[in-house]
């Protein structure tokens, strides 16, 4: 009888000593070294570290083709909290794909959103490409979160600060034109109130509501649309946008618009009843095929990076295709990271604080609940919950 015996080297020890010295050799500026140890490493292991400690190699030794490859593996095994996103929008930014660039940094804000570095990434590449509404938006993130308050965050606070200023300004005097009924005036006040405050929710809605007025549907449209983007719960600015859109003819998004109106008229019961009654009406003046556009469009806004209107576009596709809201799901939850993260990661860092803070892990829950304190509104629940539970450890 023959008997054999198999045995199963465990190679952990030597992939331990390996991976710390790729780790010295790349601390100390020899990527050449750290890159040779990390690729031998990828006959044993794979894991989206091991892709990005390689892609940072490359990257640091100026090989952003080879970085690239690498950068996109990783994140092919890890789409969530994956560092690599920054590299690869520093990457496509270098080969001038500012859209590129732009769509793998919304990926890193949307884990990462505290990182000043990526609010101004965003905040300057959607001013070159002349998006003043996105661009301001994330200048606004970058205030609130630098650290590194230097020359470079005094220019910037001190440009946004003299155009907040000057927003206020011209919006008090077009809102006294619009009290005199002088609506030309008003609009020119607002538009230039706008170029300086573009992320103003009153200059937006205003805007909207004027151009409604002087029955210029489109450009309503536009700032309409900005209002909500700002303010998904005014119940103002869903109605106008409903007249406008029933004004231009376009009845499966004033039937959307009236979709998300509904649920906050629900205690008034006669405004209830109306709206349900024009939401039937509406529903019967197309077929499922009438809905093709909206996808259309928000395949489009979210080449372009305009991640607000490509939200509400699939969100209207899928009202009108509830069958495809499982297809749609994902996108919209990235979209929703790309414009709100803090509300994903608040949410997650008071769930992990909570739990640590239960344990007697008080280091660690003080970790999270500090990071809830900076993300979120002082006013708001979450704050105040997030620093009752600080400890001194």
């Amino acid at each position: 009888m023959v008997s054999s015996e198999y045995y199963v080297a465990d190679n952990s020890n030597m992939e331990e000593k390996k991976l710390e010295a790729a780790k010295n050799h790349y601390k100390t500026g020899d990527y050449p070294a750290a890159l040779k140890l990390y690729l031998s490493l990828l006959n044993t292991s794979l894991s989206y570290k091991l892709y990005y400690r390689i892609g940072k190699c490359y990257y640091k030794m100026g090989e952003f083709s080879s970085a690239k490859e690498y950068f996109e593996k990783s994140v092919s095994l890890e789409s969530g909290s994956n560092p690599s996103y920054i590299y690869l929008g520093n990457i496509n930014y270098k080969n001038e794909d500012l859209k590129k660039a732009i769509y793998y940094w919304a990926c890193a804000f949307a884990y990462k959103p505290e990182d000043e570095n990526i609010s101004l990434n965003l905040a300057t590449s959607y001013f070159s490409r002349g998006m003043k509404f996105q661009s301001v938006y994330y200048y606004d993130k970058y205030l609130k979160y630098a650290n590194n308050k230097g020359d470079s965050y005094s220019t910037i606070k001190t440009s946004i600060d003299k155009c907040s200023q000057t927003g206020v300004e011209f919006l008090q005097k077009a809102k006294h034109a619009i009290s005199r009924k002088d609506n030309i005036t008003a609009l020119e006040y607002l538009n230039f109130a706008y170029k300086n405050l573009p992320v103003s929710f009153d200059i937006n809605y205003l805007l909207g509501s004027v151009y409604l007025a002087e029955n210029d549907n489109m450009h309503a449209l536009i700032y309409l649309k900005q209002a909500y983007a700002i303010d998904t719960k005014s119940l103002d600015v869903l109605q106008k946008l409903a007249s406008t859109y029933i004004n231009i003819g376009d009845y499966t998004s004033a039937y959307c618009t009236m979709r998300r109106l509904l649920p906050l008229v629900i205690h008034n019961q006669p405004e209830y009843l109306s709206t349900m009654k024009l939401i039937k009406e509406l529903g019967a003046s197309f077929d499922s095929k009438s809905s093709t556009g909206h996808k259309e469009w928000a395949d489009r806004y979210f080449e372009d990076n305009n991640y607000h209107l490509a939200l509400f576009e699939y969100e209207n596709y899928i009202m009108l295709n509830e069958d495809s809201k499982e297809e749609y799901d994902e996108r919209i939850n990235q979209l929703k990271s790309f414009i709100n993260p803090e509300a994903k990661v608040i949410k997650n860092s008071l769930e992990k604080g909570t739990a640590s803070y239960k344990k007697g892990d008080f280091k660690s829950s003080n970790r999270f609940f500090t990071k809830v304190m900076i993300l979120s509104d002082k006013e708001s629940p979450e704050y105040k919950l997030a620093k009752s539970k600080v400890v001194n450890v």
